[in-house]
């Protein structure tokens, strides 16, 4: 998830309904979709790698008193592979058997480099010299995850320097990685379904809309099957000019329709607000707002596809002055369920 420094237009009436979790639509009328057909799911980034058995299996139990039926999860190749050729798949087999267990069905986000495969004094997040390299781990870990995992993710936000070893104008790189790791996943498991990284709702010349045009022209049509986003819309809600994290998404799509593209989907990978005490914190119950507002009109689309919220649980709940400790929607970090455990409560 990004923290926005500088960080949906369709008002769903069913919003205020899902968050007291009362009222009902008049007779001889449907209700709004609360959600993408395509299915709700939650993630939990990177605190899932590191999460004792006890301790997934009770995040995973929250989920399934949801009604979601997805779970995001990440898939380090900076630590299942910090020797190259030697694998170390513990914690992923933990996270996936528990998922599907569940009758979750996985998202797995192949990302992030093992010293070995980047440049030396580089941040883990930074691209690999050789993209061949990150294929060839894409590869295994379809090839190991097959019979349980059909959809992967290629990389998070590599717009956001932060997720991209700290390098800008990366478009071209991160479409290498595409471009090399689509055919070798599809060599592998030709029945999958690839999805780009979700983008980060940044401005500038990096806003998703800038990235995926220079990712087309880098030649990354034809290596995806779906694109994803990041509709944070958070601290000023749907409708606020903070919104764009949601209102780009339309325009993204219609990007993808002029290349040829337009029957493809975007899922959104991750959305949520935090609840501290920051200048962009908000309430637990306009937390819960904001998610179903946005998850409201993703529905109402054509072209979504599933929608994640992040995150499961606060990292640390005590720390309410910072942001990133206090993404989770449906526990603190003690083990309280917040607001809105009861709005998705089924």
């Amino acid at each position: 998830m990004t923290t926005r420094p500088r960080r949906i237009l369709v008002r769903v009436a069913v919003s205020l309904a899902i968050v007291v979790g009362l009222a009902l639509p008049p007779v001889g009328e449907a209700a709004p979709a609360r959600y993408p057909a395509a299915g709700l799911g939650f993630g939990d980034g990177a605190q899932m790698t590191w999460l004792g058995a006890a301790d997934v299996n009770r995040e995973l139990d929250a989920v399934t008193r949801t009604g979601a039926n997805w779970l995001r999860v990440l898939i380090p190749w900076s630590d299942v592979e910090k020797t190259r050729g030697q694998y170390d798949w513990a914690q992923t087999d933990l996270v996936v058997n528990a998922a599907v267990a569940r009758n979750l069905k996985v998202l797995g986000v192949v990302a992030y480099t093992p010293d070995w495969a980047r440049p030396p004094g580089s941040y883990f997040t930074a691209p690999p010299d050789d993209p061949a390299a990150y294929a060839q781990f894409a590869a295994t870990v379809a090839s190991r995850y097959g019979g349980q995992v059909s959809n992967w993710q290629l990389w998070n936000e590599p717009n956001y320097p932060q997720f991209f070893g700290y390098l800008d104008h990366t478009a071209a790189r991160y479409t290498a990685l595409v471009k090399a790791a689509y055919p070798a996943i599809k060599a592998v498991q030709p029945g999958s379904t690839v999805v780009l990284a979700g983008f980060s709702p940044i401005g500038g010349d990096e806003s998703p809309l800038a990235y995926l045009q220079e990712m087309y022209g880098a030649g990354a049509g034809g290596s995806f099957d779906a694109a994803a986003a990041h509709p944070y819309v958070f601290p000023g809600g749907l409708g606020s000019s903070d919104a764009t994290g949601w209102t780009e998404v339309g325009t993204l799509h219609d990007i993808m329709a002029a290349h040829g593209d337009g029957d493809k989907k975007i899922w959104l990978t991750e959305l949520g607000a935090p609840t501290s005490t920051a200048p962009e914190g908000v309430s637990q119950q306009e937390q819960a707002k904001q998610i179903t507002d946005v998850l409201a009109a993703a529905a109402a689309t054509t072209f979504s596809g599933p929608a994640f919220v992040y995150s499961i649980r606060d990292t640390d709940t005590s720390n309410r002055d910072d942001n990133e400790s206090n993404y989770g929607v449906l526990l603190t970090s003690d083990w309280q369920p917040k607001f809105s455990a009861s709005v998705f409560a089924r």
